[in-house]
């Protein structure tokens, strides 16, 4: 285990289900419209304005379960693609991005496509600390903050909050390596597979051990090892495409991802004893 390093250990990868992969399934509650002067009382604090750029991103096609053919002929190897995802993470503070994703149901031919913006900030492994993360989903009035212990899922419309232990969460264990959490090498195993983006390589993580993903397969900048897109298999053959785009390798303060449940709103535990 490396001091300090992006990819000290696997805790649990839930995005992200948030995705790069897939958010942690929604518990379902009675459905109601908010009042428009409730919903605005309850609207989390957002970070410091970041636009998401208009211009439509690279697509990614999800493969609705089928596994990436592995790549003929490599000119690196799988291991010194992880090294140096690992190496590049290693030397950021932090992610901002916003980013585009399409979860696509086993058996079905159009995926649900989501757009939104994240908020990463590395742990230090020396000082014990854990990663933390923010995914806001604007469209839907959806929010979710991360910070290292407990995963917290807000819908707004719904008045619906969710708490779940990171590492019972999808979403976190499929993004983990950008906050300095898990190995891929050690909690992984590695394949080169062809990649449907252009100067990228793509690196297929299997499980040696977690059942909470079936892959994860990462396409990565030939350059720097910087992620470009993701995509997640759950369990069920289920997929989560993501790509990033306008990417700022910066850190935020740690009240982004500190959030609390507002008065009168439904708290449901997910992962607790017994349930």
């Amino acid at each position: 285990m490396r001091s300090g390093g992006w990819l000290t250990r696997v805790g649990i990868l839930v995005c992200a289900a948030l995705l790069l992969g897939a958010l942690p399934a929604q518990a379902k509650g009675k459905k109601g419209k908010a009042k428009a002067k409730s919903a605005a009382a309850t609207a989390p604090a957002k970070p410091a304005k970041t636009e998401p750029a208009k211009t439509e991103p690279a697509k990614v096609e999800p493969a609705q379960g089928e596994p990436a053919k592995p790549a003929v002929a490599a000119a690196v190897t799988a291991q010194q693609v992880a090294d140096g995802i690992q190496k590049f993470y290693d030397a950021q503070p932090g992610f901002h991005a916003a980013f585009t994703q399409v979860v696509t149901k086993k058996g079905l031919a159009t995926g649900l496509k989501r757009e939104g913006m994240a908020w990463l900030k590395r742990g230090d492994a020396a000082k014990n600390q854990q990663g933390k993360m923010r995914w806001d989903y604007p469209t839907e009035e959806i929010f979710y903050f991360c910070n290292g212990e407990t995963l917290w899922s807000y819908e707004r419309r719904e008045r619906l909050a969710v708490k779940v232990p990171v590492k019972n969460s999808q979403v976190y264990q499929a993004t983990q390596y950008l906050v300095g959490q898990g190995n891929l090498s050690k909690d992984f195993q590695l394949e080169l597979v062809t990649s449907p983006l252009a100067d990228t390589y793509a690196l297929r993580l299997t499980p040696k051990s977690s059942t909470a993903m079936r892959s994860l397969t990462l396409m990565v900048d030939k350059a720097t090892f910087a992620v470009k897109a993701s995509q997640l298999v759950d369990p069920i053959g289920d997929t989560t495409d993501l790509v990033w785009r306008d990417v700022k390798y910066v850190g935020a303060d740690d009240k982004v991802f500190e959030w609390q449940p507002p008065a009168g709103v439904t708290i449901k535990e997910l992962g607790r004893a017994g349930q």
